[in-house]
């Protein structure tokens, strides 16, 4: 995949019309990191290549920092837009989709949204654990 230069002069979007795409071209779901040790939550908008300034739009719209990837897959070109940082996806994706989108793509959402609270707090006592450090030994029970 090959990083698209910026776009910044691009049209402001509605949320609902964001939404709308999310529901047809959207994808919420969970990979695997560190060889399978670590779940990290993903927000992903694939298009066709020929909708690059509308992706723009979207990642602009959303005030997202996420590069813009193009690649080439089979004879179709496509333009993505990846979201892995969990501070993205909990100040910006979930505040900006919950209640918004339709059918099958809200129920996923919900699901993903869930999944992704209920990990934030494995993440937060592991960050705890970091911050604490090693046991002190007790040098008298040796």
């Amino acid at each position: 995949m090959t990083k698209i230069l910026e776009t910044k002069d691009t049209k402001q979007l509605s949320l609902d019309f964001i939404a709308g795409l999310i529901t047809s071209q959207g994808y919420f779901n969970w990979i695997n990191q560190n060889k399978g040790c670590q779940k990290v939550p993903v927000f992903q908008l694939k298009m066709s290549v020929d909708n690059k300034n509308l992706i723009f739009a979207v990642r602009n719209t959303l005030r997202l920092k996420e590069p813009i990837y193009e690649y080439k897959q089979k004879k179709s070109q496509f333009v993505l837009l990846l979201v892995r940082k969990k501070e993205s996806i909990k100040k910006i994706i979930i505040p900006a989709f919950d209640n918004r989108l339709q059918g099958r793509k809200q129920k996923q959402f919900d699901q993903w949204k869930e999944k992704f609270f209920q990990e934030e707090k494995k993440w937060q006592y592991r960050h705890l654990e970091k911050i604490k450090g090693p046991k002190i030994m007790d040098v008298e029970k040796l």
